[in-house]
C-alpha cells in the first residue's frame, strides 16, 4: 500500500532540511569537530553561552533560564539522571530552546516525558528541540559510518546510543532517518500508538491512535508485561493501515516499563 499523498505532511520534522537541523551542524561544523568523542556537550553549550549546571531539580531533568542580553544563560540538569546519555541528551535538549529562542527571557523546564515527543501535534517546540539534540550529538557524517554493512535491529541501535552517549528514542530515530531501509520506529503507550517515525524508503502508512493489534509481538507487553526481545515475524497488517495478512515484515520490541510504552522498530526487508 502506498502512502496517500494526502498522509505524507505528517511525517516528523527530522527527515525534514529543517531549521533545527541546520542550526545544529552548522555548529559542529563551526567548532571543527571531527569524532564522536569530540562532542563535549558542556565545553559546546558553553561556547554557545550557556553554563551548565548540575544539581537537584525537582519534577524536572533540566531547567533553561535566559535572559536576553545577558551572558551566560543557565541550563541546569539534574545530577541524578542516569544513564549519562539521558544527561547529555537533556542539555543539548535546552540548548536547543536556547539557539532556537523558543522562549527569550523566560523559564523552560522539561522532564523525560518531553524527550519522548517526536510528533509535531504533540508539542512542535519540544520536537524541535529533540531534533536539534540529536542533530548535534549524532552528526549525520559520523553517524552514517556507523551504518555500513549492518542489518537494522534493536541491538544495532543500542550499540549507537551507547557510542554516541544519547537516548535509545534518539539513536533510532536518527537510525530510520538515515539507514537506508524500509523500516519504521513506533512508539506505543497504553496499547495505543501514539506517533510513528518513517525512514524515507517505507511508504506505508502506520496510524496514531490506534490500537495496537493483537497480531503485533508489541501488544504483549500490555496484555502480558513482557515482550520479545529478539527481531520477530509479523504479519504486515499488524501494524499497516491496509497491509495484507499474507506479507510479511519484520518487527522488535523494547519496553520502556516506566512509562508503560513500548519502542518498536519494524523492517521490511
Amino acid at each position: 500500500m502506498t502512502l496517500p499523498s494526502e498522509k505524507r505532511g505528517m511525517r516528523t520534522s527530522m527527515t525534514e532540511v529543517s531549521i533545527p537541523r541546520i542550526k545544529a551542524g552548522t555548529i559542529v561544523r563551526d567548532l571543527k569537530i571531527t569524532a564522536p568523542d569530540e562532542i563535549s556537550i558542556e565545553d559546546i553549550a558553553w561556547t554557545r553561552g550557556a553554563l551548565v549546571i548540575e544539581d537537584g531539580l525537582r519534577g524536572a531533568d533540566a531547567r533553561l533560564i535566559h535572559t536576553p542580553g545577558i551572558r551566560p544563560a543557565i541550563i541546569r540538569v539534574n545530577a541524578t539522571i542516569s544513564p549519562p546519555g539521558r544527561k547529555r541528551f537533556a542539555i543539548a535538549h535546552e540548548l536547543g530552546h536556547l539557539e532556537l529562542k523558543h522562549s527569550p527571557g523566560g523559564l523552560i523546564e522539561c522532564a523525560d516525558r518531553e524527550f519522548l515527543l517526536w510528533y509535531k501535534s504533540q508539542n512542535e517546540k519540544e520536537v524541535e528541540a529533540n531534533v536539534f539534540a540529536a542533530e548535534l550529538l549524532m552528526p549525520e557524517k559520523f553517524f552514517s559510518r556507523k551504518l555500513e554493512k549492518t542489518l537494522p535491529s534493536m541491538e544495532l541501535v543500542e550499540l549507537l546510543a551507547e557510542e554516541f552517549q544519547t537516548t535509545l528514542t534518539a539513536a533510532a530515530i536518527r537510525y530510520i532517518d538515515l539507514c537506508g531501509e524500509r523500516c519504521a520506529l513506533v512508539f506505543s503507550t497504553d496499547g495505543v500508538i501514539v506517533w510513528s517515525h518513517r525512514s524515507p524508503e517505507l511508504h506505508h502508512w502506520i496510524p496514531p491512535k490506534r490500537k495496537l493489534s493483537s497480531f503485533s509481538y508489541a501488544a504483549d507487553f500490555f496484555s502480558k508485561g513482557t515482550v520479545p526481545r529478539n527481531m520477530e515475524t509479523v504479519r504486515l497488517d499488524a501494524w499497516v493501515e491496509g497491509g495484507s495478512e499474507w506479507e510479511q515484515m519484520k518487527e522488535q520490541s523494547r519496553a520502556l516499563s516506566s512509562y508503560n510504552s513500548v519502542l518498536t522498530l519494524l523492517w521490511l526487508p
